[in-house]
């Protein structure tokens, strides 16, 4: 039963964020009439979501005033630096999973969100909030990356970039660095922006284009990060894409590659596999992938070592980023 009713909290949530609601209580409108009426919503119906929110902790109750909570506040506040409800504004999610039967029957997505055109409105929605959420992982990533001398990244490239994210903290890491950040031209758009907020803009170069199309040249980059890249790409075109990178990365070079990760028997973690069900209700060939697939896939491609560094709390669980190095003579 907690199972099969899991849903009524994400649609509380979801719910709450689309009204604007936290960012009014915010505002200081702080009981069921008055956030009715600005919101054009009945006070009963409100009145229900407020103490839904309140049982599931984003708000306090007082009496009949409301509040927020510190989480609430600094995540759900659509004026805060922390926000991260912009990937609830809008059902996309949801509906691609409410036909998940649909998926599982044909195995593959209704409407696939890494083709161009549904990639340009998709992703800047989305990255306003993975921006917050790989915050903190990408500053992990950037720290194991800079602590080894052997491994200078005066040069790096971000991969289907996003925000920028990851090379943002690779660039704040590493004051010597310059980052390449490559994605879909409208999503470039949203980049330079955070770039820009992140006081980096003489610091970052721009590459638009397909990721399985584009020219990232030859003995270019010291690192090349892929974070949150491969589980949306697939088996076929991340195995091309690693050796196009292995190409592009100088000798000593690194790829990172920073994703969920199941078991080697795909038992667990919970978040790696329902992820892998994400993939098939909203692309065409993405899926997870386990550390041995990974292994055998860059060796595949050239790279002479591989290991795992800790990056914490990633998408929702506890994760490992996978580098794979260039034999420093290749």
């Amino acid at each position: 039963m907690q199972m099969h009713f899991a849903m009524m909290q994400s649609r509380v949530l979801a719910v709450g964020v689309q009204l604007d609601l936290f960012s009014r209580l915010a505002d200081g409108l702080d009981r069921a009439p008055l956030l009715a009426a600005a919101l054009g919503a009945s006070e009963r119906g409100l009145r229900m979501l407020l103490d839904a929110l309140t049982a599931l902790g984003l708000l306090t109750k007082t009496e009949d005033r409301y509040g927020l909570t510190a989480l609430a506040r600094a995540h759900l506040v659509r004026s805060s630096p922390d926000y991260v409800g912009a990937m609830l504004e809008t059902d996309d999610i949801w509906n691609a999973w409410s036909r998940l039967a649909e998926a599982v029957r044909s195995g593959r997505a209704v409407d696939p969100v890494e083709r161009r055109e549904r990639a340009e409105t998709f992703f800047p929605m989305l990255i306003r909030s993975l921006h917050v959420m790989n915050r903190a992982p990408a500053e992990r990533l950037a720290a194991a990356l800079c602590a080894d001398s052997a491994h200078t990244a005066r040069m790096a490239l971000d991969v289907a970039c996003g925000s920028g994210i990851w090379g943002i903290a690779l660039a704040l890491a590493a004051p010597s660095a310059r980052v390449t950040a490559h994605d879909f031209p409208a999503v470039l758009t949203e980049t330079r922006g955070y770039v820009a907020r992140s006081g980096l803009a003489d610091r970052f170069d721009y590459l638009a284009g397909d990721l399985n199309e584009v020219d990232f040249g030859t003995d270019r980059f010291d690192v090349a990060i892929l974070g949150n890249i491969v589980h949306s790409e697939g088996e076929r075109s991340s195995r091309a894409l690693f050796s196009r990178l292995y190409r592009a990365l100088r000798p000593g070079g690194r790829l990172a590659i920073a994703d969920l990760v199941p078991n080697d028997n795909r038992t667990g973690p919970p978040m790696a596999l329902l992820f892998a069900l994400n993939m098939l209700v909203n692309t065409e060939r993405g899926d997870t992938f386990t550390l041995p697939e990974y292994t055998a896939w860059l060796r595949e491609a050239g790279f002479a070592r591989v290991q795992t560094v800790d990056i914490g709390l990633h998408l929702g669980a506890d994760a490992s980023a996978i580098l794979g190095e260039k034999a420093s003579g290749a």
